[in-house]
């Protein structure tokens, strides 16, 4: 995977935008016209891995792509041999979840969108709506079914709300 990824996207090197890691770890999105990093705590999105395998973490916005490109982009990617994972992070008060879900489902099915055409995707496919939680407390349903159905139908996805995937 990480192969093709890089042929597909050689700025992921340019840019240094791919880490592999062993361990549990945090996304954090600063928002602030700079793309997420890492971190071991306090982040937006967690990364729970037991088993230690390992990892990958690529920063989408602002490393992968630039607000110059002509599409909406998800904030970052995770993955394992099995599963590929696209995670939008919208920090918001929980009250204004419902506002910032709309924008935050066309960033991820365009990025997912992208990734498709660019190369062959033969791992299950997730998609996560880090929207209004925190990594401790993240909703463990989709709030819509329609959305649900609208990603498995389009890109054979699944669509979680939440701010944590275990491995």
């Amino acid at each position: 995977m990480v192969n093709a990824l890089k042929e597909a996207f050689p700025q992921i090197d340019e840019n240094r935008c791919l880490e592999l890691l062993n361990k549990d770890f945090e996304v954090y999105d600063c928002e602030e016209n700079k793309r997420c990093y890492l971190c071991e705590e306090d982040g937006d999105f967690k990364v729970l891995n037991p088993s230690q395998k390992e990892i990958g973490f690529i920063a989408v916005d602002k490393c992968l792509f630039f607000d110059d490109d002509e599409f909406k982009k998800c904030d970052c990617i995770v993955f394992d041999n099995s599963t590929i994972c696209f995670v939008e992070i919208k920090n918001c008060k929980p009250k204004r979840r419902k506002n910032h879900k709309p924008n935050a489902m066309k960033q991820l099915k365009s990025t997912i969108e992208v990734f498709q055409k660019q190369i062959t995707i033969n791992k299950k496919i997730e998609a996560y709506l880090c929207v209004g939680c925190s990594a401790s407390h993240p909703s463990r349903t989709a709030s819509s079914k329609n959305a649900q159905a609208e990603f498995l139908r389009d890109f054979n996805a699944l669509l979680f709300d939440g701010c944590q995937k275990k491995f």
